[in-house]
């Protein structure tokens, strides 16, 4: 009975595009079992596809794989769930990494908050099942946090990968149904070459509710496959970006976030980047970065030279320059979260549980890693909190009200509070005061070594294949 009762829910959540979800998000926990059946469903496949952040709150983008000769880039929206009164939003197609296939890029606008829509993308075999997105409040919302989802390009280890990151991907939704929009520093790749990773990165239900915005990390820069199937906003290739190499950001309500590939040292573009997006949003009351690399993490990457010395000198002038109030990391695999800094040292004590005005520096908060969570001996001054439970999974969210910040880390499996920190902002940004415009004429020597280093790097990558 219990095999039966078992099958027929996971047939039931398999068709769960099909038919229509009232849920907050479809997210649901999964036993190991039905996980599986869902993975072996998709196995093989490489069409499911993306949702990503717009350019604004008022946009989501969808991408995907299709077949070369059927590929229709049209995504059907609605306000109904029988899907009457569908808009058709059309969009591009460009090259996949197959050669019998092509990638289908659509933005859907117009979004209005708090309304429930949903779609139905064009797939090979004909328009997919009905899907549901609920948009939430474009001034008071939430955001989710989780790096490192890391599946492999080992086929006998992703069922066990992706039902790890099914999990606490389950286990933050049904705690947090007011999530408005996912943020990953990276890494949830480990190859970067394989479509299976990527497949496996999307099973779970909740990725056609929930819009990703996703930077790059060293494992996804090992190969080329960002590049076919995410769809990030306003990327920015600059002038001396080359391959995988961009950043990009977007705006939600009063938040800007800035994302850097912080696997390229290419400082001339980080910066250029930082204030061409800066200019179009001068009234965003937050500013958020987004980077790989975690300079003022927990983990291995204390003391570890590129990190403290180039990745630091590249990347922490240019967020204090412009005032970010937080920085979202990985790589390390281990939670932690510094103290305000600046100019390489504490500016100010960052506590657990406690306010903070105005506040001068920078917080930056590292993300553990889904599938492989780890925890170091190592700390350092400039931690104001650093998890050391073995092998437990963790979740940030970022709770903007107001004039009011608030980050919390949870545990991955029951949600419990593990540390939280609220900044009130009551001043507006100021990126061009005196130390800030001396700040600006001293990077200028970080941005030539910089390009030089990356000029290097390029050619030890090209003599090394």
């Amino acid at each position: 009975m219990k095999k039966v009762i078992s099958l027929m829910l996971s047939i039931a959540m398999l068709l769960s595009c099909g038919s229509v979800s009232y849920a907050a998000f479809d997210a649901p926990k999964l036993s190991r079992e039905q996980w599986d059946t869902l993975y072996n469903e998709n196995f093989g496949d490489n069409t499911l596809p993306m949702l990503c952040v717009g350019a604004d709150e008022t946009q989501v983008s969808l991408c995907w794989h299709a077949d070369k000769s059927k590929a229709k880039p049209e995504v059907l929206w609605s306000k109904n769930a029988d899907m009457s009164a569908a808009q058709t939003f059309k969009g591009i197609t460009t090259d996949a990494e197959t050669a019998d296939q092509l990638v289908c890029r659509v933005t859907i606008t117009g979004l209005e908050e708090n309304t429930t829509y949903y779609y139905q993308w064009n797939r090979d075999n004909g328009l997919s099942g009905i899907c549901k997105y609920e948009t939430k409040s474009f001034g008071s919302h939430k955001a989710l946090v989780i790096g490192d989802v890391q599946i492999t390009e080992y086929l006998e280890n992703q069922s066990a990968e992706g039902y790890g990151w099914n999990s606490v991907l389950a286990e933050a939704l049904e705690k947090n149904p007011d999530v408005s929009y996912f943020v990953t520093p990276g890494d949830n790749t480990s190859s970067g070459q394989t479509a299976a990773e990527w497949q496996t990165v999307l099973t779970p239900q909740a990725m056609r509710s929930l819009p990703m915005a996703m930077a790059i990390g060293n494992h996804d820069k090992k190969g080329m496959t960002y590049n076919y199937y995410t769809n990030m906003p306003n990327e920015y290739y600059g002038k001396f970006f080359s391959g995988l190499d961009r950043d990009f950001w977007f705006r939600y309500g009063d938040v800007l976030y800035l994302f850097y590939d912080s696997t390229s040292g290419n400082a001339p573009d980080h910066m250029a980047m930082t204030k061409e997006a800066v200019k179009l949003n001068q009234d965003a009351k937050w500013r958020i970065g987004v980077v790989h690399h975690g300079i003022y993490g927990a983990g291995d990457s204390i003391g570890d030279m590129e990190t403290e010395i180039l990745l630091k000198a590249i990347f922490a002038p240019i967020f204090e320059t412009y005032d970010l109030d937080l920085v979202i990391t990985g790589h390390t695999h281990s939670q932690g979260r510094s103290h305000f800094m600046e100019q390489n040292r504490i500016a100010g004590v960052a506590e657990s549980g406690k306010t903070y005005t105005d506040p001068e520096g920078v917080v930056y908060i590292n993300s553990n890693s889904v599938n492989n969570p780890l925890v170091y001996d190592v700390t350092a001054e400039h931690l104001a909190f650093n998890y050391q439970e073995e092998g437990v999974t963790t979740y940030t969210t970022l709770e903007f009200s107001g004039d009011t910040m608030t980050v919390e880390t949870r545990r991955g499996d029951n949600s419990e509070l593990l540390d939280s920190l609220s900044i009130k902002r009551t001043q507006q940004y100021n990126e061009n005061s005196f130390k800030n415009i001396v700040r600006r004429i001293l990077y200028l020597p970080i941005e030539f070594i910089g390009f030089v280093y990356t000029e290097i790097d390029t050619l030890v990558r090209l003599l090394s294949k």
